[in-house]
């Protein structure tokens, strides 16, 4: 079992469900909206370890961090050409679906793309977050992880 795959997952459940349940309209991020966000970070990194501990593969980590790649990777093409196809594109070549998809993909991370909204940053966090928090607990599992030594005695 893929533990990131995992908790990821669930992490964009419970997002979901506590978003929708917190039912105001308005973009205020409390101090609860940081801490349920650091969580769900933190739980990222432990399956990351967990999947360190269960002797999987480093790409078993990575997957997320490429899905986000494909969702960055077509906000652009469909800002910059989405005149000429504009299949899943709004109106004026807006990438709206895919940056969408992208902001959906990692609502865990939703405070802090709410306070980098006019920056640009806001697209490019998910990205380096995706990479980051699994691999960090990934190689703290290796790290940790006893050596096999053939000792004789």
């Amino acid at each position: 079992m893929n533990f990131v795959t995992v908790i990821y997952l669930i992490n964009l459940l419970l997002y979901a469900i506590y978003f929708f349940a917190k039912g105001s309209s308005e973009e205020v991020i409390t101090i609860v909206d940081y801490s349920i966000s650091a969580i769900m970070s933190l739980f990222l990194i432990l399956a990351g370890y967990f999947n360190a501990k269960q002797k999987m593969t480093y790409r078993s980590v990575l997957w997320m961090f490429f899905v986000n790649i494909v969702f960055f990777a077509m906000s652009g093409l469909f800002d910059q050409f989405g005149n000429n196809f504009n299949l899943l594109s709004t109106s004026g070549g807006d990438s709206f679906i895919f940056t969408l998809a992208l902001i959906v993909y990692n609502g865990y991370l939703f405070p802090l793309i709410v306070e980098l909204e006019r920056t640009g940053f806001s697209l490019v966090l998910p990205l380096i977050l995706s990479f980051i928090l699994p691999s960090l607990g990934y190689w703290i599992g290796k790290m940790t992880a006893p050596k096999n030594s053939t000792s004789s005695g």
